[in-house]
């Protein structure tokens, strides 16, 4: 999504998430500087073939005023004609690109939980309506439940907010939520503060139907409901490869970009019973800008690292 003195109707189509995390032990992470973890790399597996998408699936919408959505094309689930997602080669090898042309996201058949996820993710070229003149957006989505498409264009699930200037935010979209320790800023809403209390940061209604073309009447003080900002920015500039980390285990999660963990959430949860969420697809967004991802892997954990824990 966008930075919150951006946000504007088209921010919160960048992504859509359920937020209900928090800690259940009294150990407290370290301060938000780069780490270097030390993981074996032959304890990784790649989730990504590198070749095709087999072993994912997609699914898209569209907020387009005016699309017709049973026409023929890219539109459902797995559709054959879809060209939105596909495969590109680049000198130091091949990505997935994602055009953004069309609101939806592509999803692992596989359901995971207590992992840690990496990524490589840059920003192409082209922007679409009705993202044309905002923050090119994306994202990674996380602990994944219900049909693609149940929540708006994507399925109920937590956000780690893949954005230009605002990579590692938090949205919650659909039946999910998180406890995020956080600190009031620009009004009504709030940033990452591990010193903060929590709050919790749950999935709203910002739209009055799936098409996403017309917002409720009361969009920011919703939409602040579901979106906390991350506490600093550490993406790198425009045309380089970013590297993502996430980290989830239990219900709880960290995000970290390039290196540096830009958020801890705990306490992952559906609103509707307030059961645990710890596990659920893994998907990455089409959100109306050209982006591209490679280098998809996990392992399995039984902790979280210790690189980023500090007993109190």
């Amino acid at each position: 999504m966008k930075h919150i003195k951006f946000l504007v109707v088209s921010i919160f189509l960048a992504s859509i998430l359920i937020i209900g995390c928090k800690n259940s032990s009294d150990s407290k992470e370290t301060s938000s500087e780069k780490t270097e973890l030390t993981d074996a790399e032959d304890e990784w597996v790649s989730i990504w073939n590198g070749k095709d998408l087999n072993g994912w699936n997609t699914y898209f919408n569209s907020p387009f005023s005016g699309f017709d959505k049973t026409q023929k094309g890219y539109l459902g689930l797995n559709n054959p004609k879809q060209d939105v997602i596909k495969v590109v080669q680049f000198e130091d090898g091949d990505a997935i690109r994602i055009s953004g042309t069309a609101f939806g996201m592509m999803s692992t058949e596989q359901d995971y939980g207590n992992y840690h996820l990496k990524l490589k993710v840059k920003w192409g070229k082209d922007k679409h309506v009705p993202k044309e003149k905002e923050f090119m957006d994306s994202g990674l989505l996380y602990h994944g439940f219900g049909e693609p498409g149940s929540s708006y264009a994507w399925m109920n699930s937590h956000e780690m907010q893949i954005q230009e200037e605002n990579m590692g935010d938090y949205i919650a979209i659909g039946d999910i939520e998180m406890d995020v320790p956080s600190k009031p800023m620009d009004g009504i809403f709030y940033q990452y503060d591990e010193d903060s209390a929590f709050r919790t940061y749950y999935g709203t209604k910002l739209f009055k139907d799936e098409r996403l073309v017309e917002p409720v009447d009361n969009f920011n003080d919703t939409y602040a409901k579901m979106y906390v900002a991350k506490d600093a920015d550490k993406e790198n500039k425009y045309g380089e490869w970013n590297d993502i980390d996430l980290i989830c285990y239990g219900d709880s999660s960290i995000h970290m970009v390039n290196g540096t963990v830009v958020m801890r959430l705990f306490n992952s949860k559906k609103t509707s019973d307030k059961s645990p969420v710890r596990h659920g697809k893994i998907g990455l967004q089409s959100e109306g800008a050209e982006v591209f991802y490679k280098d998809i892997r996990l392992k399995k954990i039984n902790k979280m690292p210790a690189e980023l824990v500090t007993k109190e």
